[in-house]
Formats: C-alpha cells, structure tokens, sequence
C-alpha cells in the first residue's frame, strides 16, 4: 500500500483471500475486506492525519482572514530559503493590498519584520538573510552594529563600522543589486565601487 502501485495490490489479492480462508473466513467476507483496503493503494491516511490536516488548515485560515500581515511575513520568513516561494508570496501580499518593502542595510533585519508605512499601515520589511548569497551569519553582526551605533550615515560609516567577516565582497554585491544599500547611491556606482568598500572594509 506504502508504494501506492495498484497492479502490485491486485497481486496480493489472492494471498489475502487464501490466508483469511485458512484462518476460517468465506472468500465473501475476505473479498468485502480487501475492498475496503485497495483504495489506500492510490492515496489515503488514517482519521488522526486527517485532523491534524484540518485543525492546520483551519488555524491557517482564521490567521490569514484576522491577522494579515503577521501570516504573509511568517509565510516570507518559513519561504526563506526558497526564491519561487517568496515570490508567491510577496505576489499574494500584493493582492492583499499588503506593501513588502525592499531590504535595507538601515532598516531590515534578518528575517521579515512588520513595520509601518508613510500611511500608517502595517508593511513587511523584506529580511536581509533571504537575500541570494546572504545569510544570518552576515546579517546579525550588521544589525547589532545598527542597534548599538544607531543607522549607517553613509558608505564610510559602513566600512568603519562593518568588518570583512560580515560583509565580504558577494554579500556586498548581492546587497546592492537588491537595493539594500540604494540610499547610499545608485547601484551602478556601488557596484562600480565594490572593490574600494571591500578594501576599506
């Protein structure tokens, strides 16, 4: 039943039916039983699977409909790791009317944050560590800077305060080409200049 192949429970077929036959049943009531079993050879689970899908799916509901933006942004940060899946997500919060905000060096952390927009309302800010070729490990000792030495002035403030360990040249390149670092200038010149910030660095 596990390998979901029917012609091979249709040879098992005859074994059922001869053992139940030895063990004292009619072939009657072993063939009723068998019925009941070989539809699980396409697809099927037990009651307490089947509850356990439903109190989940109901939760996922009630939680998407009430609490919006907290749903989009766990669903980004469970997607993390996965660009197509963030990219249904990021397309369904837009069709929820939920704006997700770029990464930035001043502002993201390494997940998705909730925070608010020019208007008020609740926005997701897109978390720096799902970022291709950037990960927590880079992203935590940027944010720890942020919070201690308050939001980076400029590029020279980043290579004052940022060391070569979380900031090497991919993670950089990356950062830019996402517009993480778009208020420091345009993404042409930074990139163009990748090699300066590394060297300061």
């Amino acid at each position: 039943m596990g390998k979901k192949i029917a012609s091979v429970m249709e040879a098992e077929h005859e074994k059922f039916t001869t053992g139940a036959i030895a063990k004292g049943y009619t072939a009657e009531q072993a063939d009723t039983v068998f019925k009941l079993i070989e539809p699980f050879a396409g697809y099927g689970f037990n009651k307490a699977h089947a509850v356990s899908y439903a109190y989940i799916a109901y939760w996922t509901a009630y939680f998407k409909a009430n609490y919006p933006v907290q749903y989009i942004a766990s669903v980004l940060d469970s997607a993390s790791g996965n660009p197509e899946k963030v990219g249904v997500a990021v397309r369904e919060a837009a069709r929820l009317g939920i704006t997700v905000k770029p990464p930035s060096i001043n502002y993201s952390r390494s997940g998705f944050t909730i925070e608010r927009d020019a208007d008020g309302n609740d926005a997701i800010r897109f978390g720096m560590a799902a970022v291709k070729n950037v990960g927590a490990s880079a992203v935590d000792p940027i944010v720890e800077l942020r919070e201690t030495g308050g939001l980076f002035k400029d590029i020279e403030d980043i290579c004052r305060k940022v060391d070569s360990k979380s900031l090497n040249r991919r993670t950089l390149e990356s950062l830019i080409r996402v517009g993480a670092l778009d208020e420091f200038g345009g993404r042409g010149s930074l990139l163009e200049s990748a090699d300066r910030i590394i060297a300061a660095i």
